[in-house]
């Protein structure tokens, strides 16, 4: 199937004036929006949690060979 230019130009003007493709493009901006909001979100989320953990682990290190925890903390 080729695409003239007439055929692509009458397609792109229907549906500019098409008011239903307008609120579908509306629907996906909002959508489109969200969900890069929600993956940035979740980026800082896990960044912090993830220099949380190191951060307890090298003062847990840290601990164990100053002798300041006993060596039972590894113990269930």
């Amino acid at each position: 199937m080729r695409f003239s230019l007439p055929i692509v130009k009458n397609f792109l003007v229907r549906f500019y004036r098409d008011e239903g493709g307008q609120a579908v493009l509306e629907y996906v901006l909002v959508l489109s929006g969200t969900l890069v909001g929600a993956g940035m979100l979740a980026r800082g989320i896990l960044s912090a949690l993830d220099s949380g953990v190191l951060k307890l682990g090298g003062q847990l290190e840290k601990d164990l060979r100053t002798g300041r925890a006993p060596l039972s903390v590894y113990q269930n």
